[in-house]
């Protein structure tokens, strides 16, 4: 499988201003479906329609009759050592037909072992820059993703093979190499539109069936004559088909991309193009950033904006020690308990504003759309560290939020119950002050809590306590229920001989 790496790599992690060459490049199973492409558009399959998984491999060409007589060679398909072009992609990323799109600029340099795509936009909307950095006989072949100021960066390998040896970026000859391992075969001779014309090009195809796996892997090459613009050789297109498609490893079901605007000369790209892309880039599978993030990190989770918002606080992840200290202190000291439920929120309220950096507001006067959007930052900027003490001390200061989807779904019933019961919604709005407000002080390490001031508004502590419904309500009790989880913290800080 290291050719299917080397190759698939370089062009599946695609993203466009407007997709070229009309309806080509798109799924079919029929001529009828191919009208737009060319003047002579068809349903090309390279391997009929009888195989297994022909959905990979089956798209529109142009065909027109009576194409050049040269004879077809293999070895016409080896990339240049060293090239650079504009680039535009085609996307199914599974085996819906739903599609994306992408533009940039792919780098090559077979020579030093890199490549490197810049797109504007990638597949997600998002600009994005992915850089292959390979050394084998130094043990390294690292995959570099940035898109904005998140940097992640794997290990590309081949887990094919016994021992998942790493992989090198694809050779120049990476057909011609197929074809001499008995893979590939000549398809025909067709057209491209390239620019204002339509190019001739010979179309090249290498199938790889893994039975053991239940896969297929198919890469596709339409190379120029060099009878038009294009010089011989140069890839006008290459496609590439999983059947096992993966797009948290960048393995779309059917991608095409075209490649225009070629600069061939030594000159057209440099070491310094293929430099990673930022100081700081994590590493992908990293023990502590996995337990930060809350699962594995994925080379996908570059273009997320969850994701985004997440690792912004990875550098303050951890606590200091005055930070564990008060999490390992189950009960607070005098100064924050009062001597009654609105006495004590007016002594925490007065520590909130006793903070010029703080920015503070009533807790009535938050929107629920406002509440949520608050619940999300303090739950991005948490640390499992101190969580990690709750959980062990079984403190109800405990995060009851596993993952960003449990807080959704919360939240969801948050906004379903201010419709459905309105004669509840202060006290749901009440509660989740109260949590917001313990997040704040107990799960946030001190550099986590200066950064979020900058773009946080917190809610002042509600100094009214709800009292318990005196009916057989099932739905009060649900809520009074959990409003009683979230002002377990702020009861805490009622002296014990006032309480009954």
């Amino acid at each position: 499988m290291v050719l299917a790496h080397g190759i698939l790599f370089s062009f599946v992690l695609g993203g466009s201003s407007e997709k070229p060459d009309g309806t080509c490049g798109y799924e079919c199973t029929a001529d009828a479906d191919c009208g737009g492409c060319g003047t002579a558009g068809a349903c090309s399959c390279p391997d009929g329609q009888d195989v297994k998984f022909f959905e990979t491999s089956c798209t529109c060409i142009s065909a027109p009759a009576d194409p050049p007589s040269d004879a077809s060679d293999v070895a016409d398909s080896v990339w240049p050592a060293k090239w650079t072009a504009q680039v535009d992609a085609w996307n199914y990323g599974d085996f819906t037909s739903t599609t994306a799109e992408a533009h940039g600029k792919f780098y090559y340099d077979s020579k030093l072992g890199r490549s490197r795509a810049d797109w504007t936009p990638y597949t997600t909307g998002k600009d994005a820059t992915q850089i292959w950095v390979a050394d084998l006989a130094s043990g390294t072949s690292n995959y570099y993703v940035k898109s904005g100021a998140l940097c992640l960066y794997f290990p590309i390998t081949d887990p094919g093979m016994e021992g998942t040896p790493l992989v090198g970026v694809e050779q120049a000859d990476w057909m011609k190499r197929c074809n001499d391992a008995g893979f590939a075969k000549y398809v025909g001779r067709e057209q491209v539109h390239y620019g204002d014309s339509d190019e001739w090009v010979d179309h090249w195809s290498c199938r790889l069936d893994y039975a053991g796996a239940n896969q297929s892997i198919t890469f596709q090459n339409w190379h120029s004559l060099g009878k038009g613009s294009v010089p011989k050789g140069l890839p006008l297109r290459v496609t590439g088909g999983n059947s096992h498609p993966d797009s948290q490893k960048g393995s779309p079901r059917l991608n095409s991309v075209w490649y225009s605007n070629f600069d061939t000369s030594d000159s057209s790209c440099s070491d310094s193009d293929f430099t990673k892309p930022s100081g700081f880039c994590i590493p992908v599978g990293l023990d502590e950033v996995q337990e930060f993030m809350g699962r594995e990190v994925r080379n996908k989770d570059v273009f997320s904006s969850d994701f985004h918002r997440r690792a912004h606080y990875l550098p303050h992840r951890k606590p200091q020690a005055s930070d564990l200290a008060r999490a390992r202190k189950p009960k607070p000291g005098s100064v924050f308990t009062g001597s009654s439920f609105q006495h004590s929120m007016e002594k925490l309220n007065a520590v909130l504003q006793s903070d010029p950096a703080l920015r503070l507001s009533n807790c009535s006067d938050f929107s629920t759309e406002q509440l949520h959007e608050t619940q999300r930052q303090l739950f991005d900027a948490r640390s499992p560290a101190l969580d990690a003490v709750y959980r062990d001390a079984s403190d109800t200061r405990r995060m009851v939020h596993s993952s960003s989807a449990e807080l959704q779904s919360h939240q969801e019933w948050h906004t379903q119950m201010e419709v459905a019961r309105p004669e509840l919604a202060s006290k749901v709005r009440d509660g989740a002050c109260h949590e917001l407000v313990m997040w704040y002080t107990h799960h946030l390490s001190v550099s986590a809590r200066e950064e979020i001031k900058e773009r946080l508004v917190l809610p002042l502590l509600p100094a009214h306590e709800h009292d318990a419904p005196d009916s057989d309500d099932a739905t009060e009790a649900e809520v009074h229920g959990r409003y009683a989880d979230q002002v377990s913290c702020a009861i805490c800080h009622v002296a014990p001989t006032t309480l009954v």
